[in-house]
């Protein structure tokens, strides 16, 4: 179950599709006023072995320099994820950020672990020769149980990797636009875009924050790792007719768009149920403040 309060909606993600006779027996409205919605999906998973993208590289250059919203994964390992957006610590020092389980293992990383761009599932004789983009920090966690047995407030999957060579990378967005610099919380009814890995920049709209912690079933083989992760605070984005994200574009920075055209950044791509077109984002703001990292735009532009 998800709500929007602005909108004075209650959005209920159903399993199966309502016929027409379920519907009628539906509640359609909520007490105090709010109107009730149903989407068919919901079921919010983490898989590995991402496809590779259709349209485009697995990676994005401007003028020589490597994206963010292109390929990363540690060096150890088989797989792809999405490099977010470039960050800077208290001392200055220039980092990446993503997943924890797409640059951080899955818990599992060691510091000091290289990073490569592209990760390892997409470097072919076609495209260019992976580099080691950064070095792992530190992460947030992804902790399995129920939340009657942890303490499930420490899960943000979340992720930052010191970058090794600030000449080598740029802030922008694939080829699409620039990261924000300033930060906002996500609110249901946000119209926002990303740049990603596997599906590239597209467009989706939030539909509603969860109104009670989200299971996110985990199963990713390249760190033999499957299991269930409850998550607070989460915030679902739905879009037609093409999904807003697939497997490969964890870490993926979204960013809200108001109507003066002005950009914000306000969350990460973490899971999605792209057969029902349903990406899930964790809330930017509280992952940068846990990490004590500030964002960086305008680098190498």
């Amino acid at each position: 179950m998800g709500f929007d309060e602005a909108g004075r909606r209650v959005v209920i993600f159903t399993k199966g599709k309502l016929t027409a006779t379920e519907r009628k027996f539906m509640p359609s409205n909520w007490p105090g006023g709010f109107a009730v919605e149903y989407i068919y999906g919901g079921i919010a998973q983490v898989k590995g072995n991402p496809p590779p993208p259709q349209a485009h590289r697995p990676y994005f250059e401007h003028n020589g320099k490597y994206c963010c919203g292109s390929s990363v994964f540690p060096a150890n390992c088989m797989g792809a994820g999405t490099i977010g957006l470039l960050t800077r610590d208290a001392d200055g020092v220039l980092h990446g950020v993503s997943n924890n389980h797409v640059s951080g293992a899955c818990n599992h990383a060691q510091p000091g672990l290289p990073i490569l761009a592209p990760g390892p599932v997409d470097v072919t004789a076609e495209h260019r020769a992976p580099f080691t983009i950064g070095r792992h920090v530190r992460l947030l966690p992804i902790n399995d149980g129920i939340p009657e047995n942890v303490d499930i407030s420490v899960n943000w999957d979340a992720c930052c990797f010191e970058i090794v060579d600030p000449e080598n990378v740029t802030s922008m967005q694939g080829n699409a636009y620039d990261t924000p610099l300033e930060v906002a919380d996500p609110m249901p009814g946000m119209l926002v875009e990303k740049v990603g890995r596997t599906t590239g920049h597209t467009h989706g709209q939030i539909v509603a924050q969860s109104a009670s912690p989200v299971p996110v079933a985990y199963n990713v083989r390249e760190y033999g790792i499957t299991k269930s992760v409850f998550f607070e605070e989460t915030f679902i984005i739905q879009s037609f007719p093409t999904p807003f994200s697939k497997p490969g574009d964890s870490g993926s920075l979204v960013v809200s768009r108001d109507a003066q055209g002005v950009r914000r950044a306000v969350g990460l791509v973490f899971a999605g149920d792209p057969d029902r077109n349903l990406s899930f984002i964790l809330p930017l703001r509280p992952i940068l403040d846990q990490l004590e990292l500030q964002i960086v735009a305008g680098h190498n532009l």
